[in-house]
């Protein structure tokens, strides 16, 4: 069968706005299947022979940034940026374990060996000192979208506060 010129436009339109606009994203309704859906997109993003992976998740405000560290072989490790999906379920992660008795989780490590064995840690409290800086508008933001008592503001993130406070007026 062959097109004629406009259903070859035709045709081709519709392809090209089926790319613009991707299906919405479907809803995972538990922290389990987010954990799942989120360590096989980073095995998925693994080569043959790679069996190790870090996924990382800086989330503080506005701030929501996540990369995969893989350890190659040879001992190197290559830095690789996750779908962006994946993002977006730590987001909906991040907001599903919110606890206003201690806050929301402010950074996530991922250690990957297998579908089956990953070991996940969520800190409200610290972040990496390896993970991108974390910005006084960035933990302003963070503790108005996700409050929290005092006594569980990080020392860290309330000297950057104080700091800033102090410099401001």
């Amino acid at each position: 069968m062959t097109l004629s010129r406009p259903e070859r436009i035709d045709f081709l339109m519709r392809e090209h706005r089926q790319d613009a606009e991707p299906a919405p994203r479907e809803q995972l309704h538990s922290l389990g299947d987010i954990e799942k859906f989120v360590v096989d997109a980073a095995i998925a993003m693994l080569s043959p022979g790679q069996k190790f992976a870090l996924l990382w998740s800086l989330q503080v405000g506005g701030h929501l940034v996540a990369g995969v560290q893989v350890k190659e072989r040879d001992g190197s490790v290559t830095n690789m940026v996750p779908p962006t999906e994946v993002v977006e379920y730590l987001a909906d992660h991040k907001r599903m374990s919110y606890d206003p008795a201690v806050g929301a989780w402010l950074s996530a490590e991922i250690f990957i060996a297998g579908p089956t064995r990953f070991k996940a840690t969520y800190s409200a409290g610290t972040v990496a000192d390896w993970m991108p800086e974390v910005s006084v508008d960035d933990l302003r933001a963070e503790f108005v979208a996700y409050p929290r008592p005092v006594a569980e503001i990080p020392d860290w993130a309330r000297s950057q506060l104080d700091w800033s406070n102090r410099m401001t007026g």
